[in-house]
C-alpha cells in the first residue's frame, strides 16, 4: 500500500515522471497490488467463518462505504471526472478501483463455502482469456481478482510453504525480480492479462511472503497496516490538493519531497485521529432492545 502511495506522490504532480524512477516503480509493479491483493484474499477464510449477513455487512461498512465517501471527496477537490458515470462509483477514477475490485472479489468469494478457491482462480483465469472490454472495473476484477483467489487458495497450504527451504523461495524471488527488470526495461509497465507475469509474479508475491514471515516485527509499519484503508483512501486527494495549491512554484525534486511530506503526514494525522470515524467507515447499526418484563420476581426483589 505504502509503494502505491509513493508511486502516486511521483506520478500525480508531472505528466512525466523521471525516468529512473518510473523505472523502479515498473519493476515493483510485479509485487504491488499484486501482494494487496494476494493478502486479503489470505484472510477470506477467516471472515468466511462470520455469518453471511455479519460478512456482507463488514464488507459493506468497511469497503463500500470508504469507496463512495472518497469517489465523492474527490469530486469535492476538483478530480477530474463524470460523476454521471456509475463505474466511476465503483472506483473506475483514480485509485479507487482497487476498493471496487475487492468488494467483487469478497462477493465472488461466498462461493469458497463450497467451491475451492483453486476451482474460482481456474475459472477466472479462462475468463480472463475470453473476455474482452473496455470497461476497466471487468477487466480489473478478472486479472487482479486472479491474485485474490490465488491468496485465499495459498492460505490453506501456508505452513507447508513455511516449512520448505529458503533456496526455494529464493530461487522464486529471483526468477520474478529478472522478469521485473527485463520487463520494465523492454516493455516499460509489466503487461497484464497473460500467463506468464500471472504466473511470475505470483511466485514473486508467495517469496516476499516466506522471508517476511522471519522478518523481525517493524511496529510502524504493523500501525500503518492496521489503518491500511485510510492511507490508501487519503493519500491521492492529498497529493493532488497539494499540486493545486503549490502548482508548479518548485522545482521538480523539491515538489516531489513537499508532496511526499504533505501526502504521509496528512494520512499519519487522518490515521492517528480519525481511523474510527464516518469517512472511513460506516457506523455500526445497533438493534433497539426490547425491554425486559417487569415480572413478579423482579418486583419482589425490588421490593426487598
Amino acid at each position: 500500500m505504502l509503494l502505491v502511495a509513493l508511486w502516486h506522490a511521483f506520478e500525480i504532480p508531472h505528466a512525466e515522471m523521471p525516468a529512473g524512477v518510473e523505472w523502479v516503480f515498473n519493476v515493483l509493479s510485479v509485487y504491488r497490488v499484486p501482494m494487496l491483493m494476494f493478502l486479503s484474499g489470505l484472510l477470506l477464510d477467516h471472515s468466511l467463518r462470520k455469518r453471511t449477513g455479519m460478512y456482507v455487512g463488514g464488507k459493506l461498512r468497511a469497503i463500500a462505504w470508504p469507496l463512495v465517501v472518497w469517489s465523492a471527496i474527490l469530486l469535492l477537490v476538483g478530480w477530474p471526472a463524470d460523476a454521471a458515470n456509475p463505474w466511476f462509483w465503483l472506483g473506475d477514477a483514480a485509485h479507487l478501483w482497487y476498493l471496487g475490485v475487492l468488494l467483487a472479489c469478497y462477493a465472488i468469494g461466498l462461493l469458497v463455502r463450497w467451491v475451492h478457491p483453486i476451482v474460482i482462480f481456474a475459472a477466472g483465469f479462462i475468463a480472463m482469456e475470453l473476455i474482452h472490454t473496455d470497461i476497466a472495473f471487468v477487466n480489473n476484477t478478472l486479472w487482479f481478482g486472479l491474485y485474490f483467489f490465488a491468496g485465499a487458495a495459498a492460505s490453506r497450504w501456508l505452513d507447508r510453504w513455511f516449512r520448505v527451504r529458503w533456496f526455494v523461495p529464493g530461487a522464486a524471488l529471483i526468477a520474478a525480480s529478472a522478469w521485473a527488470v527485463y520487463s520494465a526495461t523492454v516493455n516499460g509497465y509489466v503487461p497484464i492479462a497473460h500467463w506468464r507475469p500471472l504466473v511470475l509474479s505470483l511466485l514473486g508475491v508467495a517469496a516476499v511472503v516466506w522471508f517476511a514471515g522471519r522478518m523481525p516485527r517493524v511496529r510502524w509499519l504493523e500501525w500503518v497496516g492496521e489503518r491500511s484503508i485510510v492511507f490508501y483512501v487519503a493519500h491521492v486527494p492529498l497529493i493532488f490538493l497539494t499540486v493545486r495549491l503549490i502548482g508548479e512554484t518548485f522545482p521538480a525534486p523539491l515538489m516531489f519531497a513537499v508532496v511526499i511530506a504533505v501526502m504521509l503526514s496528512g494520512c499519519y494525522l487522518l490515521a492517528r485521529y480519525l481511523s474510527g470515524s464516518v469517512l472511513f467507515v460506516f457506523p455500526p447499526i445497533r438493534a433497539r432492545r426490547r425491554p425486559e418484563p417487569y415480572t413478579d420476581e423482579k418486583v419482589r426483589a425490588t421490593e426487598r
